[in-house]
């Protein structure tokens, strides 16, 4: 399957806007231009490698930045792959882009092939982790980057007893109409923590060792910049019912606001850590083995 109701954050644009806002301190600069400007200003040929492309469509926008002469992106989908393929075709960005079937965890590529590596909601998916950051700091060339963004919060998604409180007094604010699941389904009431049975079998991969990924990038890199951007309580709030917060509505408007600021508000009060960060990390001049 390609496409997916619009049931979580990412699919509301005021939610991106606070993200950009985090990220880049201006509501319309995404995460890919900050980097662009900030970290490749001036890069024009630029070889990138893309772990977990899906559809394409980071790599695409990255293409659009101009910082690339070549980027591949590697999949286990094979529809995804093809369909990232088709879309590159489509928009002229074929000569840049090309998309491959492959496993990140058994990826062979040359030693210092690359300038930057890309992980946007890979990394999150890959076990062991140790092994896959050693694998890339052998694919950069000497001072390359590793660009990462990502879902660093707690492993197998298990919610510390304080998300689990706010999010769940949050739901019992919230109009009956603004919890209705995506369908006509049933009122999303409350959050409970997973078992981790279940997320085995749901899904092997989710957040397999995601607790983890910000700390071993600081063991395997030079880490230059965290950009945290929240995700703590709105991720799982706002999951499977993002779409009753329509635009056009003043009223789910003020409540969307009012979810923000909560997490605003622990977030700076030290009580929640973000979920959800950009990391940029540089190649040590040493590499690990």
């Amino acid at each position: 399957m390609i496409e997916r109701p619009p049931t979580n954050w990412w699919d509301l644009p005021e939610v991106v806007a606070r993200w950009n806002m985090l990220v880049s301190g201006d509501p319309g600069t995404d995460h890919v231009r900050y980097l662009a400007q900030r970290h490749l200003a001036g890069r024009r040929a630029l070889r990138g490698v893309s772990l977990g492309c899906g559809t394409g469509v980071r790599e695409r926008r990255w293409a659009r930045e101009g910082v690339f002469s070549r980027l591949d992106g590697y999949d286990l989908s094979p529809a995804r792959v093809a369909h990232a393929s088709k879309e590159a075709a489509a928009s002229g960005l074929a000569e840049v882009l090309r998309f491959h079937d492959g496993d990140a965890r058994t990826l062979e590529l040359e030693p210092e092939i690359c300038d930057v590596v890309l992980c946007e909601g890979s990394l999150h998916h890959i076990s062991p982790l140790t092994a896959m950051l050693a694998r890339i700091t052998r694919w950069l060339r000497p001072g390359g980057f590793l660009l990462v963004d990502d879902f660093i919060g707690p492993t197998r998604m298990q919610w510390t007893a304080r998300q689990l409180e706010v999010i769940n007094g949050l739901l019992q604010f919230l109009p009956g109409r603004l919890r209705a699941r995506y369908g006509g389904g049933s009122l999303k009431d409350a959050l409970v923590r997973p078992s981790r049975l279940s997320m085995w079998l749901s899904d092997p991969s989710e957040a397999v060792e995601s607790g983890r990924i910000l700390p071993l990038l600081h063991e395997f890199f030079n880490v230059v910049e965290v950009r945290p951007y929240g995700g703590s309580v709105l991720h799982m709030l706002l999951s499977e019912i993002a779409h009753n917060f329509r635009t056009d509505d003043p009223e789910a408007q003020r409540a969307l606001r009012l979810c923000f600021e909560a997490e605003d508000l622990l977030l700076a009060s030290g009580e929640l850590a973000s979920d959800f960060a950009v990391v940029v990390c540089r190649r040590r001049s040493a590499v690990q083995v």
